[in-house]
């Protein structure tokens, strides 16, 4: 998980906690203010009235802005899990060439036929990405960079003279 994600969502807890104490604090002020026995100063009355409805609204909209992180935030975890889950149906895999690469697991098949996923990627990137292709060279269906060497044979010839 982005740490800015979570630094974010406590500088919102912060701010919006100091909107609500000085809302708290302003609408004390409003309450001696009228408990006096002078009665209220209007002119003051208005002030602190005006000043508690905008720290109400300013508090308002940083518990939604808390609310919007923390169901962001929510959702990269429940994302994450869901990543945990599916790359623990894995065991890592050494082609007989030495190559390395993820497979799922016999018994956590679950009717999914035999396959390999890129580990790069799946490492990296935190993708589940299929490992393709016929014949001893396979490749990652995400980054065709990402190839793998599964059984040993001959590199094919490479035709000279032949005008290409």
């Amino acid at each position: 998980m982005d740490m800015t994600q979570i630094q974010s969502a406590i500088a919102l807890v912060s701010t919006a906690i100091g909107m609500t104490n000085q809302a708290a604090s302003t609408a004390d002020l409003i309450k001696k203010l009228f408990s006096s026995r002078e009665g209220p100063d209007d002119g003051e009355a208005s002030k602190l009235l005006n000043a508690l409805a905008t720290d109400l609204t300013t508090a308002n909209v940083m518990n939604m802005q808390l609310s919007e992180a923390l169901k962001t935030l929510s959702r990269e975890l429940q994302r994450q899990d869901e990543f945990e889950r599916e790359k623990s149906r894995y065991e890592m895999f050494a082609t007989s060439t030495g190559d390395i690469v993820f497979a799922l697991k016999a018994e956590l098949a679950n009717g999914q036929p035999t396959h390999f996923i890129c580990p790069v990627c799946m490492n990296r990137d935190k993708l589940i990405t299929y490992v393709t292709g016929d014949g001893a060279f396979k490749r990652c269906q995400t980054d065709s960079n990402h190839m793998y060497h599964f059984r040993k044979s001959p590199r094919p010839e490479v035709k000279r003279g032949s005008g290409w």
